[in-house]
């Protein structure tokens, strides 16, 4: 068995050793990702008529994307404008039922109630 201070000692150096890899392989990592985007960058600088192809295509994808949607929401209105025309259909057909019962309910209640007149 080791005495705690230099089992102490030893712990730390190794802590300290796994620290610096790690931290080594973050560096290494994050230069190796600088240097692809500044290889990148160089590319396009060199190369225009590439840049304007990548752009070209990348307006192209939006807007068919773009189109798309419109599609899409257009159906939806479409859709919803249907469906709100026949629930005002219905809604009227309601309103005409309530108001047919409503003057028979009255009709009756005048023929039954012993005055005859109006029960208003």
């Amino acid at each position: 068995m080791l005495p705690t201070p230099v089992l102490e000692a030893y712990r730390r150096r190794r802590a300290l050793r796994r620290y610096l890899r790690t931290l080594a392989y973050e560096i290494y990592d994050r230069n190796r990702q600088y240097a692809l985007e500044e290889l990148e960058e160089k590319l396009l600088a060199r190369r225009p008529d590439l840049t304007r192809r990548l752009m070209n295509d990348l307006l192209m994808r939006s807007d068919l994307l773009v189109r798309e949607l419109d599609r899409q929401i257009e159906a939806l209105r479409a859709r919803h404008g249907t469906q709100l025309g026949e629930l005002s259909r219905e809604l009227e057909a309601l309103r005409a039922s309530v108001d047919q019962l409503r003057a028979e309910t009255l009709d009756r209640a005048r023929a039954e109630s012993p005055t005859g007149g109006p029960l208003d």
